[in-house]
């Protein structure tokens, strides 16, 4: 499944993401009133405004956490679209439980915590937050398929850009003159061809940053510390029990294929 693009993690995304859906409750809340909620949070002293307020501090530091950690965590991993909705539903449920505590305790006993949570928090609070979130998520999802410059344009047909790990532009290369990449401990080898002789660039990011621009451009996984340009590879070999891909230039070593990624290489040879 495809990843969710990069601007999603990003940290104008990110604050969006954490005050966005607390004010849009608030709002909605107070002008439309639904489900009765301004009655429901009065509990016949008067608390409707003062209880609206906890509500939006639960959500807006609940999403501070979540969110932060989701910037981190969505950057050193690939986070597939069903993961994300799932993040989101989670981060919904969070509030919504959390609300539930509250209002439980402040009802004084008139609502134990699951009638809390069933009757109010996790209809009225979750069916009131997943507008700002389908919202921000189709908005963004709009921009990163809509945003490419011309440049980008260009490097997805025949040139691939490689970025460090402070996401700085290091190499633009084109893709038929790649060889292979490997994984070296927090770098990686690019090696190429220059001029008919390879040549090897040192690039400091890791392998899974790169894993889904190298898809998009034809370049294919053929072990875990390895990507491979199947235009260059001669042959697909087994030697002592181990699978090994040759390449079209002298003076390079044979390249490990493991056999979860045999199939899917030897069948663009």
């Amino acid at each position: 499944m495809r990843d969710i693009p990069k601007i999603f993690f990003g940290w104008p995304s990110v604050v969006l993401h954490m005050t966005i859906p607390p004010v849009f409750f608030l709002a909605f809340a107070i002008v439309y009133n639904p489900f009765g909620i301004v009655e429901f949070l009065d509990m016949g002293r008067g608390l409707s405004a003062f209880n609206l307020s906890i509500i939006f501090a639960i959500a807006l530091v609940s999403l501070m956490i979540t969110r932060i950690g989701f910037h981190f965590f969505a950057r050193a991993k690939h986070f597939p679209w069903l993961v994300y909705i799932s993040w989101c539903l989670g981060e919904m449920l969070v509030i919504s439980l959390f609300v539930a505590l509250y209002v439980s305790l402040m009802s004084r006993g008139v609502y134990p915590y699951f009638e809390a949570l069933f009757r109010f928090s996790l209809g009225d609070t979750m069916l009131i937050l997943i507008y700002p979130y389908a919202i921000l998520t189709l908005s963004y999802a709009i921009s990163a398929t809509s945003g490419e410059t011309g440049d980008e344009a260009a490097d997805n047909e025949s040139l691939i850009r490689f970025y460090d790990v402070y996401k700085k532009p290091k190499l633009l290369i084109a893709v038929s003159a790649i060889l292979y990449i490997k994984a070296d401990e927090n770098y990686m080898n690019i090696w190429y061809t220059d001029n008919g002789r390879p040549v090897k660039f040192s690039l400091r990011a890791p392998m899974n940053s790169i894993e889904e621009s190298c898809i998009r451009h034809g370049l294919v996984r053929c072990q875990r510390s390895y990507f491979i340009n199947p235009a260059h590879v001669t042959i697909l070999r087994k030697e002592n029990g181990w699978i090994y891909a040759d390449l079209d230039m002298e003076g390079l070593p044979s390249i490990p294929v493991s056999k979860r990624y045999y199939d899917a290489l030897s069948s663009l040879l």
